[in-house]
């Protein structure tokens, strides 16, 4: 079915290049996305669309399930109700694989503008790349993003604040380079009686809130989700590392408000704003509003960096958070397609993204490494030093089901009903019965190594590598 679809699609393709037809003044190109300030962005870009017969037209819906489940009613009904959209990096293997994405190999063939040297190769795989390391790409980094730290300078740099932990710690005051450090300085920042906690981050059971942060800890501390090469999830998911890295995850809560365990991104946001939180992990993407004044009374106290690292059992640190953001695809059912591939050629033109990369990040290599860009505000070369740490979940059809079971289960360990292993024992247990069911062959070698990350895409270095200065 991949096959026929990839005909189709080149099919489609082969003219765009030819005798150009031209659009009518009804030619709309619809796109879905979740609403917020880079759709917002896209449109007044589009606006500027230098022919005026072609009209950008947005079909947003909340960012979460509702947003998803929009896409894939349409490519399951093989419909046309949207030309493109942006999408997770992880539905690309869902959208993909069931044939409803044109391949965007064969519009680098073609194009005299849009190729894949355009963009990082790191981010065009995480953004379009199906199956990984194929070379086959059905997306574009359209809406890099990434895990980030905020914090309060006021607080790290006062005078007494820097003695009385220096005091109770043995060592200064610092935005922390691993989780470790962390956990001391969120608790040293932990003063309910006066509304100030040390440490704010996601824990809700909706989407991907729960297990895009305890992600980023599991990661850190040289767990894996499972093993691509033989498909084992139990011994990877529910390994010792694993399990110390979610622990870590839960044990912060204990250093947030109370209710923390279900915030997603807008409570995290509303509480540090409101000055509750010493430190907070939060998406790149709402850098900009936390820098603004007129949304966070503490914007000018507002400092931005990486996120930390953990020292792992086996004494390796490691940093590795979740990346975000979406790519950009087009729906193989469009009859659009000439129209909107040279929408794209102008839209991805650096003129264009440099408007774009003012307020979100973008994916085009020219705009990321400009000093203009990185110095533009105090949090893009940030931004883009963040990009060498990224860690997705699977890049398999099966996501949804996946991500839905370990949603489920890290709940489940923050909200005390069950101990982190017990969680993880399950969903290592239930995602090899999906697996099993959708026909993957799990090869158990039955040694599964401690610390998955020293045999699965090894990163750990022998000592802490500071970013944070």
């Amino acid at each position: 079915m991949i096959y026929r679809s990839t005909l189709l699609a080149s099919a489609a393709l082969a003219g765009f290049l030819g005798a150009a037809s031209a659009a009518s003044a009804e030619t709309t190109l619809t796109f879905v996305w979740h609403a917020g300030t880079c759709a917002d962005a896209l449109m007044a870009i589009a606006k500027d669309y230098p022919d005026k017969n072609v009209k950008i037209v947005p079909a947003l819906v909340p960012y979460g399930p509702e947003w998803h489940n929009k896409i894939a009613s349409e490519f399951a009904i093989k419909g046309d109700a949207f030309d493109f959209a942006m999408w997770d990096s992880q539905s690309t293997a869902e959208f993909a694989g069931g044939g409803h994405v044109v391949k965007m190999n064969d519009i680098f063939d073609k194009s005299s503008y849009l190729k894949a040297d355009l963009f990082p190769a790191a981010s065009l795989s995480q953004y379009g790349e199906y199956p990984d390391g194929s070379g086959q790409f059905y997306g574009l980094p359209a809406n890099q993003d990434a895990y980030g730290l905020m914090y309060r300078k006021d607080l790290f740099d006062n005078p007494t604040e820097q003695a009385n932990f220096k005091a109770k710690y043995g060592r200064d005051l610092r935005v922390p380079e691993t989780y470790q450090e962390a956990k001391e300085v969120a608790e040293f920042f932990t003063r309910p009686d006066q509304g100030l906690y040390g440490w704010g981050q996601m824990g809700g059971r909706d989407y991907d809130f729960a297990t895009t942060a305890s992600n980023s800890f599991l990661w850190s501390f040289g767990g894996e989700l499972y093993n691509p090469q033989t498909m084992e999830v139990k011994g990877y998911l529910n390994s010792p590392a694993s399990i110390d890295g979610v622990q870590a995850y839960v044990d912060m809560f204990k250093f947030g408000p109370p209710g923390s365990g279900n915030w997603g991104f807008d409570e995290v946001n509303a509480s540090f704003q409101q000055g509750q939180l010493a430190m907070a992990m939060q998406w790149f993407y709402f850098n900009g509003s936390n820098a603004d004044p007129k949304v966070n009374k503490f914007a000018k106290e507002t400092g931005f960096g990486i996120l930390p690292g953990a020292l792992g059992r086996d004494g390796k640190f490691r940093r590795q958070f979740s990346v975000g953001g979406q790519g950009m695809g087009i729906n193989k059912y469009s009859k659009k397609l000439p129209e909107l591939v040279k929408f794209m050629e102008w839209y991805f033109q650096p003129e264009q993204q440099k408007r774009y990369a003012a307020v979100c990040q973008t994916g085009l290599k020219a705009v990321l490494e400009s000093p203009d860009w990185q110095s533009l505000n105090s949090y893009n070369a940030q931004f883009a030093n963040a990009l060498q740490y990224l860690n997705d979940y699977w890049h398999l059809p099966e996501y949804p089901v996946m991500l839905d079971i370990l949603q489920e289960e890290v709940s489940n360990a923050i909200s005390g009903s069950k101990t982190v292993e017990e969680a993880l024992n399950d969903a290592a247990a239930r995602h090899e019965k999906t697996l099993e069911r959708a026909g993957y062959k799990i090869d158990h070698k039955g040694n599964a190594p401690e610390v998955p990350d020293t045999a699965i895409s090894p990163v750990g270095k022998d000592a802490v590598v500071p970013v944070n200065n």
